[in-house]
């Protein structure tokens, strides 16, 4: 059976790359969890004008982040 390699410095992506994905993962989290209360909001009435202008910036910089992990692809 053959041992598992040790993983080296050149097999980790570079620390730009790190910074951004957990960047991207950060902001589909937040734009998850805002959609659901945005939603949840909406439901009972509330004026959610504001939230979701803030939800369409945050979506904003998601796309900014995907798009820049795509060109350094």
């Amino acid at each position: 059976m053959a041992q598992p390699r040790e993983l080296t410095s050149k097999d980790a992506p570079p620390p730009r790359a790190q910074r951004r994905e957990s960047r991207r993962q950060s902001l589909e989290r937040r734009l998850e969890d805002g959609y659901r209360r945005i939603d949840q909001a909406a439901l009972t009435g509330a004026d959610v004008t504001e939230w979701e202008s803030f939800w369409i910036k945050l979506l904003g910089e998601y796309e900014d982040v995907c798009r820049e992990s795509e060109l350094a692809a």
